[in-house]
């Protein structure tokens, strides 16, 4: 929670009557004092186990309730803050600002395209041929691209990897966008927005669900970051790369022509590709 979230939760105290102090966004003892009286008062609505929590942890769940309580889905009341929770505390930011919380259908894209990505059914005419899911044959031509921030691998965030394969003809693209997304974010921004958790590159498979289309992966021509928090079939109300924060990745991607497949089709937030879809 940033200072921003906890005013919200002192303001929305003072309305129920629990607090008088002032509305300076610090967790102090008034403040948790509120937020204890406040969940006392939501019996059923929050778990029985409540009053053993942590302070951080009632206030967190006091947050949840709130946002329920507006029609905002803050996942199961618990008091720990996950990525649902956090997309709920900014949705609900937005619904008191403004009176709305922004939809998928107020997103976007760019339609740039300066280096000439083809649409996905002329790939291969473009790539040349994919790899093979047994290696029988060669796999494209695949370029090392040191990248200027190291990557945690997703299954072992230990483990560390500098640099991204690429097919050769999206290297020096990829190698401008890594650059940006760094001079734009810096390391820490990227470590905390968890940007740096690589997920997959070149990888010959079929797409999933499918016996016969190839996923991009196979070219060495898509990314896949942070899989966990942008699963598959989540949409924009779950995934934590369609929040505000990262606008500004997406757009440095878009610049170039890449595609997200969340800010496109609001699924799979975890993937972009340098092929157009149809």
């Amino acid at each position: 929670m940033n200072r921003d979230t906890i005013r919200i939760i002192q303001r929305r105290l003072a309305e129920l009557g629990h607090y008088s102090d002032e509305i300076d966004g610090i967790r102090g003892d008034k403040t948790h004092a509120a937020v204890h009286l406040a969940m006392t008062g939501l019996g059923a609505d929050v778990p029985a186990d409540w009053p053993e929590w942590s302070e951080k942890r009632q206030t967190i769940g006091f947050l949840q309730h709130y946002c329920w309580s507006k029609e905002i889905d803050a996942g199961r009341i618990d008091g720990w803050w996950g990525p649902q929770t956090e997309f709920a505390a900014w949705a609900l930011a937005q619904l008191l600002e403004t009176g709305a919380v922004p939809t998928f259908r107020d997103i976007t894209p760019s339609e740039a395209n300066p280096n000439g990505w083809p649409d996905e059914g002329g790939v291969t005419a473009f790539y040349g041929p994919h790899g093979a899911t047994d290696w029988s044959r060669p796999p494209p031509k695949l370029v090392k691209v040191t990248s200027p921030y190291p990557f945690k691998i997703a299954w072992n965030l230990a483990q560390k990897r500098s640099f991204l394969w690429a097919h050769e003809r999206t290297a020096d693209s990829l190698a401008r966008v890594l650059k940006e997304i760094f001079r734009h974010y810096g390391e820490a921004e990227i470590d905390r927005l968890s940007i740096n958790v690589f997920s997959g590159d070149y990888n010959p498979r079929k797409k999933r669900g499918s016996a016969h289309q190839w996923s991009m992966h196979s070219w060495g021509i898509a990314y896949d970051f942070d899989d966990q928090n942008n699963k598959l079939r989540w949409g924009a109300d779950r995934a934590r790369f369609a929040r505000p924060d990262y606008e500004a990745f997406w757009n440095i991607w878009e610049a170039e022509g890449w595609v997200s497949l969340g800010r496109t089709e609001n699924r799979d937030w975890m993937h972009v590709q340098a092929a157009r879809r149809h």
